[in-house]
């Protein structure tokens, strides 16, 4: 053989002469073939003043000194253009693009390599099937290579995983991601097996909830909420169906009073059943009306043994219930100071000699907006101080000739205001009291319109109108 199998490099013959030449011959091509970095291979004519072994890709479509001679390396040396005829799989570094190209398949293209990937990779740790990634170090970082730096995790579909996963002694104890929906989730654990939701993220709204309840945070509402109070419920209970429902109203009054309400109204629904009375010391907070409502068809089916109290403010509207209390001295309903009460269907039982159906001693407003038996007596049906009620187009059935003290008392400036009244059924005791400045005002219905069995009175500057 007289040349080397892949660069072409001449040999030295045996008593060959001028063995210089056919020895410098070979050295130029390795200079101009080795680490083989052309300047670029888009120039198509040969540059008129070359640098000592500048080396070139000659284009198709050359000319000049480079006519005929496309996909050589074209290297100047020696003062002269020579010309080398690539082989199958040589790289070169074109510099201009800063690229890597291999000659395959007769021409010059960008090199593209099959590189084996290892398909598991442990550092400080062995990698598994599963955990095909595993590193063991007193930290791993992520930073930037430019503006910032995200890390991705992704799963196939909506109801698989994507998660961060926290472990002691690997077992779980707090999970972090989309954990089987697309919302986001932050679940913890105390044994690895069974989670709670802590926090979820709604993935249209990006609305927050705590379904374990939260401390000190306020969950605020998106829509009207009812709470459920049954004979049969456990105030450990949710309340927020009728199969999960408080035991006590008390209880569901507080939990309503335990919310960002956003404008919406909360509902307490109670079943059939007798119950305690219940205290509602303020108004929802974020607006709303709290409504406490039983059995709209037949108020006699959910029975209040002891007397509701409104207070500071608070917006209420009661219906669908019968107040029926044995206990002297405690008013059916106790309005105060800056409250709202609206009433519906309702049945006034029996309370005691010295309690009142509907009692108020502070500015406030009643407002009857429905019809309403009265089956038991009390010292007062209504008996207004410094507030307001009012009623249109009402009418007061009484059966079984309740007694009172007075059937309805207006004192110190407060004002009973019913226009278009009827009264169904009969009373014993006096029909009204209005004094201290007291107003009752039937727009001009006669003295005895009222049921009692005695005139009513206006002592001390009170009207009767």
């Amino acid at each position: 053989m007289d040349a080397t199998e892949n660069l072409n490099l001449p040999y030295i013959l045996p008593a060959q002469a001028q063995k210089h030449v056919t020895h410098n011959e070979a050295i130029r091509a390795l200079d101009a073939l080795l680490h083989l970095a052309v300047s670029s291979r888009t120039v198509a004519s040969p540059p008129a003043s070359p640098s000592g072994g500048a080396r070139y890709i000659v284009p198709s479509g050359a000319t000049g000194g480079w006519t005929g001679q496309a996909r050589t390396v074209a290297a100047w040396q020696d003062g002269l253009w020579i010309f080398y005829a690539p082989r199958e799989g040589w790289l070169a570094h074109v510099l201009d693009e800063n690229s890597l190209f291999a000659f395959k398949a007769g021409d010059w293209a960008p090199a593209s390599f099959t590189i084996a990937i290892p398909d598991r990779v442990g550092i400080n740790a062995t990698a598994d099937a599963t955990n095909r990634l595993a590193v063991a170090a007193p930290a791993t970082l992520f930073t930037n290579e430019g503006a910032g730096h995200q890390i991705k995790v992704n799963k196939a579909n909506a109801g698989d995983t994507a998660s961060l996963l926290f472990q002691t002694g690997w077992s779980g104890r707090a999970e972090m991601g989309l954990a089987g929906s697309d919302a986001f989730h932050i679940k913890v654990s105390a044994d690895g097996s069974s989670f709670a939701d802590a926090m979820v993220v709604n993935q249209a709204t990006g609305r927050v909830t705590f379904p374990a309840g939260v401390q000190d945070l306020r969950p605020q509402l998106t829509a009207n909420r009812t709470y459920h109070v049954a004979t049969t419920g456990d105030n450990g209970n949710n309340g927020l169906t009728a199969g999960t429902p408080f035991a006590t109203l008390q209880k569901a009054v507080d939990e309503a009073a335990r919310l960002d309400c956003a404008g919406y109204d909360v509902t307490i629904q109670l079943a059939n059943g007798a119950y305690a009375g219940a205290t509602a010391a303020r108004p929802l907070v974020g607006g709303g009306t709290l409504f406490i409502k039983g059995n709209e068809t037949t108020p006699s089916s959910v029975v209040l043994s002891s007397g509701l109290v409104f207070a500071n403010g608070a917006q209420v509207r009661v219906s669908g219930i019968r107040i029926a209390i044995a206990t002297d001295m405690i008013h059916g309903l106790s309005v105060g100071n800056g409250v709202s009460l609206r009433l519906g269907k309702l049945e006034f039982g029996a309370v005691g000699a010295n309690a009142d159906h509907i009692f108020a001693d502070s500015p406030c407003h009643i407002l009857l907006e429905e019809n309403y038996t009265i089956s038991g007596g009390a010292r007062r049906h209504i008996n207004i101080g410094a507030g307001l009620l009012t009623a249109a187009n009402r009418t007061f059935t009484l059966t079984g000739t309740p007694a009172f003290t007075a059937f309805i008392a207006a004192r110190n400036g407060g004002a009973v205001s019913l226009s278009n009244p009827t009264i169904v059924g009969a009373a014993t005791g006096s029909r009204y009291i209005a004094e201290t400045n007291g107003v009752i005002d039937t727009f001009g219905k006669a003295a005895t319109f009222l049921p009692g069995s005695t005139a009513g009175t206006t002592p001390s500057g009170g009207i009767y109108a």
